[in-house]
C-alpha cells in the first residue's frame, strides 16, 4: 500500500524529521569529546531524537501529512542518526569499525533500493521487521549512552558501568545489532520483486 503524496514537502511530520538529521552532527560532536557532561547531553539530545522519530509518524498520520517524501526521509533519518552514534562509539573505541561498516553497507543498499523505488514513482516503506531493527538499534545507542555517562562520573555503579564499557559487552551486544541489521535487507530485495 503506497502512500498519498501530499502537495507540500513542508509539512510538520517532515519538518520534524528533518530536524533529526539536522541535529546529527552536534550529538556526534558532543559524543566525541569523551567527558561524562558530554556523554550526558549526547544521550538527551539522542534521545529527544529518537523520540522524534515516533512523533513524527504520529503527526503524519494525524493530520493527513503522509508523502512519499517523509516515507522516504524519515528512515533515512533514522539511519543518518544511528550512524553517527555507532561512528561515534568507533572513535570513542566503544565498538569495533568492521562492526559499524557492515551497518552502514546494509543502509546505503537499503538507501539505493529505496530510491530507485522512488524514482519509479513509488515508495519503499520500511517492513514492520525493519522498524523492530531502528527501534532495537536506537535502545542499543541509548544503553551505550547511558554507560559511557556514569563510568565517567562517580556514583555507587560507576564501577558497574567502567566494567561493562571495558568487558567486551558492548562488543557482543553490537554484534547481535549488526547480524539483526542484516537479517532484515533481504526483506526489502523480496518487496523490490514481489511489488
Amino acid at each position: 500500500m503506497h502512500a498519498r503524496p501530499t502537495v507540500s514537502i513542508f509539512t510538520i511530520a517532515n519538518i520534524v524529521t528533518a530536524l533529526r538529521i539536522l541535529v546529527a552532527p552536534v550529538f556526534f560532536f558532543l559524543l566525541v569529546q569523551n567527558q561524562w557532561w558530554s556523554s550526558l547531553w549526547a544521550l538527551v539530545v539522542f534521545v529527544l531524537a529518537a523520540a522524534s522519530d515516533f512523533v513524527d509518524g504520529i503527526v503524519a498520520r494525524r493530520f493527513g501529512e503522509v508523502s512519499a517524501i517523509g516515507i522516504f526521509l524519515d528512515p533515512l533519518a533514522d539511519k543518518i542518526l544511528v550512524l553517527s552514534a555507532l561512528f561515534g562509539f568507533v572513535w570513542l573505541e566503544v565498538v569495533p569499525l568492521p562492526m559499524v561498516i557492515v551497518v552502514a553497507i546494509r543502509d546505503v543498499v537499503a538507501t539505493v533500493l529505496r530510491v530507485w523505488r522512488l524514482s519509479e514513482g513509488e515508495s519503499l516503506s520500511p517492513s514492520r521487521v525493519a522498524k523492530w531493527k531502528t527501534f532495537v538499534q536506537m535502545g542499543f545507542v541509548s544503553v551505550v549512552l547511558l554507560i559511557l555517562t556514569l563510568a565517567g562520573i562517580e556514583t555507587p555503579v560507576s564501577a558497574a558501568a567502567r566494567w561493562v564499557r571495558d568487558s567486551g559487552a558492548i562488543t557482543l551486544a553490537m554484534g547481535i545489532v549488526v547480524v539483526l541489521t542484516v537479517a532484515t535487507l533481504p526483506g526489502y530485495f523480496r518487496r523490490l520483486f514481489h511489488q
